[in-house]
């Protein structure tokens, strides 16, 4: 846990003092892109070799599902409030 907290707050350290170009910024990206795609692969290969998660698939996509759509009902209801209670007046463009 230590390591990811680490590098988390070295990364950010490295960002706020460095500024980086354009290509940096384009090749930092790509590293990113390559690091999300790998950490779903391995995540993928740890859920298939489970065979608890395998049994029960339908039962986690359907919690999935229904967390995922509640929540963005929610926070569409949320947004709709709060700009309708503290934006009144303004142009809402």
């Amino acid at each position: 846990m230590w390591i990811i907290l680490l590098s988390l707050a070295a990364g950010a350290a490295i960002g706020y003092f460095l500024k980086l170009s354009n290509k940096q910024k384009k090749i930092n990206s790509k590293v990113q892109q390559f690091g999300v795609i790998f950490l779903l692969f391995s995540m993928g290969i740890s859920a298939g070799s489970n065979k608890s998660v395998i049994a029960n698939l339908k039962s986690i996509g359907s919690t999935s599902l229904t967390f995922a759509v509640l929540t963005s009902l929610f926070s569409i209801i949320l947004v709709f409030i709060v700009t309708n209670k503290f934006m009144k007046g303004e142009d809402h463009k």
